[in-house]
């Protein structure tokens, strides 16, 4: 098993067809599908949610997927969507990513669930991260029959990356009635439409619905809290790795601008040509300084100040997110004259202030690692605290370290807590432990509980309470979950009084 996780076929890994005669059958609104039992959960891949956004379709709003007449095979993975090929670096293994192929034909989503047709459990929809660049409903470790079996219809899903879902272009606003762009985010809405009409032919109930999503993901979810067109689409969300206190969107003339520099880097002048580029073209060069993401085009995006959706919102960061300097490691040593120059970068006038409260010698290793973890943590407490709903929030600091040779290195990394919410640890090429089952099963325990109810608590679990800005509190998440003060009161008011700035008041 583990020989296989050296090749980019690892998608696959966890999805063997059980024998023909035991397939599990669901039928939807565009036909039946034939499943399979994956580790002890019914699963349905690659069902269309959305028809295949190829030539004239090319940067249009998804349309409605095409009828299939007789049972569609529903027992593998569909393309990802479009994207540079799979590259694992550290800390992320090659589990963290999905292999090809890759496709513009690849409005598809995935299912797993315990439940039979006629039962109402609550539902989970999960956005993939990779930065809008890469990712999708693929990824090994996202795999859902833990989740399914901890009680609730879990979904994965693919959506349009790069120039591919985020195009902005005058032509095409002139075509679309003023905006361009956010395809992808158009993606998800049309995702949340085909769960509503369908989700209950796997068990799920469509009024109980909840948004997942970790970094871009988290980044989507964090858009569409702030679009008229999402709501009653969901309940509640789960927001991994992604509120800040400048939590800002591009405006559309921004990504225009920059869209407008990726077409004079290819060979395409006018809108019909640009889509009959090869599809490979709609995955800018490495370094080449296109990023491509959400944007306020005043339709899916009308803008990013006021209040957001009034739904409970369950969010945090991993303890190693913003610990060491930009590009560098846990281990990398920091003077005081390094911590110094990035703290005036970070924070501006506000940086002396902040570096008194974190005193060190010349080795200020331990003293900047500190104040990142802090900064990332109030940052996302700013958002918490300015989001403008009644709607409860808990918070969390996920301080697990997954063991592996990198761990020393960093830490609690970006995207780690995953496997562990998702009960895919086994598939690891990790030396994982007891503890890291204990971690993994109280996380998931909480996770599902969100989902359930929009309460993380429930039975014996450490009591989670909800975000109170006066107290800055926040559930450690590891080996002994609790709950504690982000940090000391002074400077958890220094980073407070900094973060005013970017929400405005």
């Amino acid at each position: 098993m583990k020989s296989v996780l050296k090749g980019l076929g690892v998608a696959a890994m966890l999805v063997l067809p059980a024998a023909a005669q035991t397939a599990p059958m669901a039928h939807v609104a565009q036909g039946d599908l034939t499943g399979f039992t994956d580790h002890g959960a019914d699963a349905y891949l690659n069902i269309p949610y959305g028809a295949p956004p190829t030539g004239d379709l090319r940067w249009n709003a998804p349309d409605k997927p095409a009828p299939w007449t007789s049972a569609r095979d529903a027992t593998k993975f569909g393309p990802a969507c479009i994207q540079p090929n799979a590259k694992p670096q550290a800390p992320w293994s090659i589990e963290f990513f999905v292999g090809g192929p890759y496709s513009e034909d690849c409005l598809s989503l995935n299912v797993w669930t315990t439940a039979k047709k006629g039962d109402a459990k609550a539902v989970a929809l999960f956005i993939p991260g990779g930065g809008f660049n890469q990712g999708g409903g693929g990824v090994p470790i996202y795999n859902g029959a833990g989740m399914a079996k901890a009680g609730v219809v879990f979904v994965t899903m693919n959506y349009r990356l790069s120039a591919a879902g985020f195009f902005a272009n005058a032509e095409l606003a002139t075509e679309h009635g003023g905006s361009s762009g956010n395809y992808g985010l158009m993606d998800v809405l049309m995702a949340l439409h085909w769960i509503h009409d369908n989700i209950a032919a796997f068990g799920g109930d469509p009024a109980k619905v909840t948004v997942m999503g970790q970094s871009a993901g988290a980044a989507a979810i964090n858009a569409l809290l702030h679009s008229p067109l999402a709501a009653g689409l969901f309940r509640g969300a789960i927001i991994d790795s992604g509120v800040r206190a400048n939590n800002t969107v591009a405006s559309n003339a921004e990504r225009e601008k920059m869209s407008d520099a990726w077409v004079k880097s290819t060979d395409a002048t006018t809108l019909r040509q640009l889509r009959t580029l090869p599809v490979d073209e709609l995955v800018p060069v490495a370094n080449s300084g296109f990023r491509f993401g959400p944007s306020i085009d005043g339709q899916v995006i009308p803008g990013m100040d006021g209040p957001v959706m009034n739904v409970p919102v369950l969010t945090g960061w991993n303890a190693g997110e913003g610990a060491a300097p930009p590009g560098k490691l846990l281990t990398t040593p920091v003077s005081r004259a390094d911590f110094t120059a990035t703290a005036d970068t970070l924070f501006g006038a506000d940086a002396p202030a902040i570096l008194a409260l974190y005193p060190s010698g010349d080795d200020a290793t331990a003293a900047m690692h500190a104040a990142g973890h802090d900064a990332t943590m109030m940052s996302g407490a700013s958002w918490i605290g300015a989001r403008g709903a009644s709607a409860p929030a808990y918070y969390y600091d996920f301080e697990h370290v997954m063991p592996g040779v990198t761990a020393a290195d960093y830490g609690s990394y970006h995207s780690s807590e995953l496997p562990y919410v998702f009960g895919t640890l086994d598939i690891l090429n990790r030396p994982t432990t007891d503890t890291d089952r204990k971690v993994a099963e109280v996380m998931q325990a909480y996770w599902v509980n969100f989902i359930n109810t929009g309460n993380p608590n429930g039975g014996a679990l450490p009591q989670w309470a909800a975000f109170d800005p006066a107290k800055n509190n926040v559930m450690a998440l590891g080996a002994a979950p609790h709950m504690r003060p982000i940090a000391d009161a002074a400077k958890a008011q220094a980073f407070a009084a900094s973060n005013r700035k970017y929400l405005g008041n």
